[in-house]
């Protein structure tokens, strides 16, 4: 326990916990009573006692929590400064000898500025027991524009999305949204409602047996308990050798200190289990090793929210860039009202560019 909330013998706690192992060279009877007492102050206590002494237990019994919710939900985001990851990613190219065809140009500096204005809501709601009433939740902001979100509930796709705003933000004319949006509603009837910013449903079972049935496309709960068992495993290997240490300042605050090869490697991991062929695009040598921080935050049993700061694995980077995390409590998730129904047949044909199947 910290001697900051804690002073040595001023507290019942402090007495049971540092200074049991002398009273009990007292008397039979002194000792019985001391046990007695330390039976009461133990649960009023404990826990307190836990979280300064084992940050570790801390963090293993918070992730054990997580992944038992029925509800959860989580937000991405960056933090800090566009500049400084710029000017890390700029770095790194001279490090790696990067073709000047390839260099880091303006367009790169925007599409990474364009990101920090950006997150992502990702949310859950298990619902019953079993997995056929699972419900999942995608909303993001993208570049400062608000309002895009899909839900999965009860095998129907929702979708609604600022058409028209994000066209404009990435430069499209109005003129052009207008004979997409035209063009759309010809081939798939009830698609203008999107263009609208107005809810979509679409059938799920009835599209994937339509457009990848064969291709074995997981449904949404599938995806989200894949990704949740592979996040808690990652996060149980990270913290095998780590050190962890709590934050003299913020009791909720912990420190885990791994290494570059070793959270390299779990995210080499992640991405060839969670992207397929796409993960085998990333980088196969691992950075030159080194300890890495990751923060963490656990408040009475609970994550609230993880960052890691990107720069660590970048030699001479300065300044901090985060991929910050935080984690909300669930609440159910619904189906929204008044959404136009999309035909599945219209849409898997326009998908595929071929006619309309009749």
């Amino acid at each position: 326990m910290q001697s900051k909330a804690l002073p040595a013998g001023t507290t019942l706690c402090s007495l049971t916990s540092r200074g049991w192992s002398s009273m009990r060279t007292k008397t039979l009877l002194a000792g019985a009573l001391a046990g007695a007492t330390a039976l009461t102050l133990v649960g009023g206590c404990a826990a307190k006692e836990i979280k300064a002494l084992e940050p570790k237990l801390e963090l293993r019994n918070a992730a054990q929590q997580l992944s038992g919710s029925q509800q959860a939900g989580f937000t991405i985001k960056l933090s800090g400064k566009p500049e400084d990851l710029i000017a890390a990613i700029k770095q790194q190219e001279k490090t790696d000898g990067t073709a000047a065809a390839d260099k880091f140009g303006t367009d790169d500096e925007t599409i990474v500025k364009q990101v920090f204005n950006s997150s992502f809501t990702v949310a859950y709601d298990k619902g019953g027991a079993g997995a056929t009433d699972d419900k999942s939740m995608l909303a993001a902001t993208i570049d400062g524009v608000t309002g895009t979100e899909l839900r999965a509930v009860d095998g129907t796709l929702y979708v609604k999305a600022p058409v028209t705003d994000l066209a404009a933000k990435f430069g499209a004319k109005a003129a052009d949204v207008a004979a997409i949006r035209e063009q759309a509603a010809g081939t798939v009837p009830g698609l203008s409602a999107l263009f609208d910013g107005k809810w979509v449903s679409v059938d799920s079972k009835e599209l994937t047996g339509l457009a990848g049935a064969e291709a074995g496309v997981p449904t949404p709960s599938a995806q989200q308990e894949q990704v949740v068992k592979e996040l808690t495993t990652s996060a149980n290997n990270l913290l095998d050798g780590a050190t962890v240490v709590r934050d003299s300042a913020d009791d909720n605050h912990i420190v885990v200190t791994s290494s570059t090869v070793k959270a390299y490697t779990e995210g080499q991991r992640l991405a060839d289990t969670l992207l397929g062929k796409l993960g085998n695009e990333l980088p196969k040598t691992a950075p030159k090793d080194r300890p890495i921080v990751m923060d963490l935050w656990v408040d009475n049993g609970k994550f609230t929210a993880a960052e890691i700061n990107l720069l660590q694995f970048v030699d001479g980077a300065t300044g901090r860039v985060a991929v910050r995390i935080d984690v909300a409590s669930g609440q159910p998730i619904a189906a929204p009202t008044g959404a136009t129904k999309i035909d599945t047949k219209s849409l898997a044909g326009a998908m595929a560019g071929l006619p309309t199947p009749k």
